[in-house]
């Protein structure tokens, strides 16, 4: 179990990630590039009532991209195999 301290920490740190990417997926944690040449797929995310703040985030594949559009959305990423 983690401690306050430790998830303070960790929730720092992923929110520094929004604003300087460091090549990790945002989604699953894995190097963003290792589907390269396809990845990493990068977001940049800014809002017209949010000033010049612009958001960047990359991600290693479309399917962590769905799954956190989906999370952002309040629902569930669901993966149809055909």
């Amino acid at each position: 179990m983690m401690t306050k301290r430790e998830i303070v920490a960790a929730a720092e740190e992923h929110l520094q990630r929004f604003c300087k990417p460091d090549s990790d997926c945002l989604f699953c944690g894995h190097p963003a590039n290792r589907y390269h040449p396809v990845g990493p797929v990068v977001v940049t995310v800014s809002a017209f009532d949010d000033g010049d703040n612009i958001w960047v985030h990359e991600f290693c594949n479309w399917e962590c991209v769905a799954a956190w559009f989906a999370e952002q959305a309040g629902g569930d990423f669901v993966k149809v195999q055909q």
